[in-house]
């Protein structure tokens, strides 16, 4: 029988607890008995301890281990860690690296019942520096690695929609209807503000889909009517022949179909509140006469009928032509021109305010996800592509680019290309020729270097390769992407 006694201080010297380990190799077989004059201690501790001879081989666990672990004491005990490591119990081993450098060595392993463990294993040696064994501590971190891997991918999601959450974050002026933070937007804004409690005529003019009804809807609902009524009359879609009869409403037997009871016309649905006259420019030479008779007297007569009465409504007019050059046309009556042009408000298109198209494309993206229980986003690109298409149909095509996006991409994350697709290769030229022919030069080259770099970025991944591609340094890469608001992966 061939008995070895190792003895040496595992703890600092204010715990006086000391271990003992004898290893007996008999016919082969090794047996392990340790002895712990502090083992009550070890056994209380929340961290696992698990410790080696200067073999590698498993002399001792404690309960946390155990517990942390998934392991019991009798599938390590006496084996060598090699062993252990080819029988899957543990992915490496941080003793077996302790013993080969002789110093503290500390790793992240994964056991089999998927904890992920913060192993330290240290050797100790006797007073001629020789090692005796190998203590290991564990710890279970695998909470925190969970916790880890969220908030990396957190932060990946931040920095890859970081322009969309800063467009979101950006004050809104209303946050109900009126969407933008544009000079143009604000100086429509403040008119607005000035002149919605005041009775005045307003003429609001615009491409078609600039929001001409929404800017109307904002003066009555800050206005002292916003209580009562507000009535919209699309001019356009009205036929000439039953315009007075819509605007003015009609008698009993006035002509042949009408209702027996008589009919009030918009003019008295609107009283006490506010009418707008949508496309003002198409109402018929012989109408404009009487509806300047409404706006000199605040009275109308009902066709077919003779009393006369008193109304109390604000009028609103709009529409996308030029009434001055209908007026010079003799297409449109020159004094009921400047009745309605008291206070002319020009609402300015969608590409004359860039800085509120991704504002408002996010909020339509949110609007239509939420409608049909989606979550689209715009990619970088995308948001790019979209601030620089010169918008023809203003915001209303924006709105319905945004509705079919979200209901046939196929992708939750919207990109260029995919928008390309919706538009014809005619529309998307401007990406080349520069649609706005007074264009800054200096604005030019900034949309060109900024989409050249983003491209960079993309294709790249890295600021060096990026660099190198475009041909010029790497901290101009990394300044001029950071002055364009590009993010750095």
């Amino acid at each position: 029988m061939l008995g070895i006694v190792y003895k040496e201080d595992l703890v600092n010297a204010t715990m006086k607890n000391y271990y003992t380990a004898r290893a007996i190799d008999i016919s082969n077989d090794i047996g392990f008995e340790f002895r712990i004059v502090g083992k009550g201690i070890l056994d209380s501790m929340h961290d696992g301890v698990y410790i080696t001879d200067s073999r590698g081989i498993t002399i001792f666990i404690n309960k946390a281990y155990t517990r942390i672990s998934g392991i019991e004491k009798e599938e390590v005990i006496g084996i060598p860690m090699k062993e252990l490591i080819s029988k899957g119990l543990f992915t490496e081993s941080a003793s077996l690296i302790a013993l080969e450098q002789n110093e503290s060595v500390t790793i992240v392993d994964k056991f089999r019942n998927g904890k992920r463990c913060l192993v330290t294993s240290s050797p100790v040696h006797d007073e001629d520096g020789n090692i005796i064994m190998v203590v290991t501590n564990i710890r279970d971190i695998t909470e925190l690695l969970n916790l880890k891997t969220r908030v990396e991918q957190t932060e990946l999601l931040k920095r890859k929609y970081y322009f969309e959450l800063e467009q979101l974050r950006r004050e809104q002026i209303d946050k109900k209807d009126i969407i933008g933070n544009s000079k143009e937007i604000e100086e429509v804004l403040e008119v607005v503000s000035k002149i919605s409690e005041v009775d005045a005529t307003v003429l609001i003019t615009g491409e078609t889909g600039v929001g001409k009804e929404v800017i109307a809807k904002e003066i009555h609902n800050k206005s002292l009517r916003k209580d009562a009524p507000f009535v919209k009359v699309n001019c356009a879609s009205i036929p000439e022949t039953l315009f007075e009869s819509e605007l003015f409403g009609y008698e009993k037997g006035a002509f042949t179909g009408a209702a027996n009871c008589g009919k009030p016309g918009m003019f008295e649905v609107a009283d006490k509140g506010t009418i707008l006259l949508d496309e003002i420019g198409e109402i018929p030479l012989n109408i404009q006469s009487k509806l300047l008779r409404v706006l000199q007297e605040k009275q109308i007569t009902r066709v077919g009928g003779t009393k006369v009465q008193k109304i109390d409504v604000r009028i609103l007019a709009a529409t996308n032509l030029n009434l001055k050059e209908q007026v010079e046309k003799g297409l449109f009556r020159e004094d009921l021109y400047y009745r309605l042009n008291v206070i002319p408000i020009r609402i300015p298109a969608l590409r004359e305010r860039k800085e509120d198209i991704v504002l408002l494309a996010i909020h339509f993206l949110d609007l239509y996800n939420s409608k049909y229980n989606m979550n689209k986003k715009l990619d970088y690109s995308a948001a790019e592509l979209l601030r620089l298409y010169p918008w023809p149909g203003n915001v209303r095509e924006l709105k319905n680019l945004m509705e079919r996006l979200v209901l046939i991409c196929p992708n939750d994350i919207i990109s260029d290309e995919y928008i390309s697709k919706m538009i014809s290769k005619k529309e998307v030229e401007f990406l080349y020729d520069f649609y706005d022919k007074e264009i800054h030069l200096n604005e030019a080259v900034a949309i060109v270097e900024k989409q050249l770099i983003y491209n960079a970025l993309k294709n790249y991944k890295t600021t060096r390769k990026a660099a190198e591609a475009l041909g010029i340094s790497q901290p101009t890469v990394v300044r001029k992407a950071n002055c364009y608001g590009i993010k750095l992966s």
